[in-house]
């Protein structure tokens, strides 16, 4: 017999979901299409370069593979692909979170670091970001991860409370200690030649 609440085309992640789940490729490439991109995104700052952070694609999504026949669409796809995939990124980044790769800090972060018009900017910006993975690196996992799936990747929070199976309102409350321990050992690390900074702003950012 049919299954009909499985195949419900109302809820657009679950028939999708259903589809690939049945060996249907077309819904399998449209998965890949849809999330690929964002997936990747999320692996390369758990991974911290390009090669693992394929391969740590690759081993997601080959497990999303083998699991999309318990998705029940009581959470978004993506949100459910990232709980799914959150030991995979947390066992990868224990492993290699002491050699985090500079350059996977985000510009945009890195803009709210003061800088001036110095003409040594760019080396200036390498050393930011070289103690912005020293002081994440030496932070608990938790709100390390927090903080790069949040202000560096800018997942919404959902997707973030998906990914730790905790509710939003703890990972606000996470982001909100991340930021701030954040700010305070960059300043205890820059005070000597740097006048006080304003890393990321503390107070709540908007819903996504």
């Amino acid at each position: 017999m049919r299954d009909t609440h499985s195949m419900d085309p109302s809820s657009p992640d679950l028939f999708l979901a259903r589809r690939a789940a049945k060996a249907d490729p077309q819904a399998w490439d449209e998965i890949i299409e849809h999330y690929g991109d964002r997936i990747f995104n999320v692996a390369y700052r758990f991974a911290g370069n390009q090669a693992e952070a394929e391969d740590l694609t690759q081993e997601i999504f080959l497990k999303l593979y083998r699991n999309l026949d318990r998705y029940r669409g009581d959470v978004p796809l993506m949100a459910w692909a990232l709980r799914l995939s959150r030991n995979l990124c947390i066992d990868h980044y224990r492993h290699h979170r002491t050699r985090r790769q500079s350059e996977t800090v985000s510009d945009e972060v890195l803009a709210q670091l003061p800088s001036g018009d110095d003409p040594r900017r760019h080396s200036q910006t390498q050393e930011r970001r070289r103690l912005v993975h020293e002081v994440l690196a030496e932070m608990s996992e938790s709100l390390a991860s927090a903080l790069m799936l949040r202000d560096l990747q800018g997942l919404s929070y959902d997707e973030i409370a998906g990914f730790f199976e905790v509710p939003v309102g703890t990972i606000k409350s996470r982001l909100n200690r991340g930021r701030k321990e954040l700010v305070r050992r960059l300043e205890e690390r820059l005070q000597r030649s740097q006048a006080p900074l304003s890393m990321i702003p503390t107070e709540q950012a908007p819903s996504c």
